[in-house]
């Protein structure tokens, strides 16, 4: 989604010229629903990707050829509900109305898990759980037909940073608490098996480009800008709480020592929500290129 924050790596590699830097050509590619990006990738009509590391899993098991070589982002997503509410922790939502994007979404899976373990609560099957898209959920708390929700940081920043809403709790604090580490394998970079063939040289400096413009965008105030413009931020007194934002959801560690972490995640996933949504029983570490990471940082000038 060319709007969205999985944009703004290749947006800014390009325009800063870190692309040609490392002798690559980096086209973006807009597309206005999610796991779009995979049908592309099997057409051959986009050789890498965002998306989390269970719909890899899933399409390398539907027989797509592509490997993670990077990740993109880490985990972040609150809970709210508004201001006014009494709620100061999930499990005070037993019995409540509470929202979700999706029902198979991962974040609400984790969630679920990381409630039963944290407080005892499973926050679909202990509560009136009631799927909206994201456009649609602050409307529902804002007329009381939520008394919560899981909700994307995007659509939650005004609200919060404006006293309308509080944080209940959010995805990372929930792993955390529940024994989960709340920088496990979340979002990843997914290069296909097909470009490697053709550059298998050339994947060390994809992944220096991506790294030296991560490096930018975590210490140069200066593209932000354009970058909350684009994602239709357009109140300025927030650009210091959306630069926060989108720099802590950037410190996404990818290292072979992620791999046990996200096992357990599918673990618990698996015990508390079933397999028919998780479609994995285990992390695959052949899906994850770690070698190229190591390469690309003798590559970084």
């Amino acid at each position: 989604m060319e709007n969205a924050s999985q944009a703004y790596i290749p947006v800014v590699m390009k325009e800063k010229g870190i692309d040609a830097k490392y002798g690559l050509d980096v086209q973006t590619i807009g597309f206005a629903q999610n796991l779009v990006q995979w049908t592309a990738m099997r057409a051959g009509e986009s050789d890498i990707s965002s998306g989390s590391f269970l719909d890899l899993l899933r399409q390398r098991q539907g027989g797509l050829k592509a490997q993670a070589i990077d990740t993109f982002s880490t985990y972040g997503n609150p809970i709210v509900s508004q201001a006014s509410k009494p709620y100061t922790k999930i499990a005070d939502l037993k019995g409540q109305k509470v929202g979700t994007p999706n029902a198979t979404l991962l974040d609400w899976m984790i969630v679920r898990a990381a409630g039963k373990k944290a407080e005892g609560i499973d926050l679909e099957t202990d509560t009136q759980m009631q799927a909206a898209a994201p456009g649609l959920i602050n409307g529902l708390l804002d007329k009381g037909d939520l008394d919560a929700a899981l909700q994307y940081s995007d659509f939650t920043l005004a609200p919060i940073s404006q006293g309308k809403y509080k944080e209940i709790s959010s995805v990372p604090k929930l792993m955390a608490a529940g024994g989960f580490d709340p920088q496990a394998l979340y979002l990843t970079f997914n290069l296909s098996d097909d470009w490697r063939a053709k550059n298998p040289d050339r994947v060390p400096a994809l992944v220096a480009a991506i790294e030296e413009t991560r490096e930018l965008l975590m210490t140069d105030d200066s593209v932000w800008p354009a970058l909350a413009d684009r994602s239709g931020m357009k109140d300025q007194s927030l650009l210091p709480a959306f630069i926060k934002m989108q720099r802590a959801s950037l410190t996404a560690p990818y290292s072979e020592a992620k791999l046990a972490p996200t096992q357990a995640l599918v673990a618990a996933l698996l015990d508390t929500v079933g397999q028919t949504p998780i479609g994995v029983s285990s992390v695959d570490a052949a899906a994850f290129d770690f070698k190229s990471v190591e390469a690309a940082k003798g590559m970084r000038r």
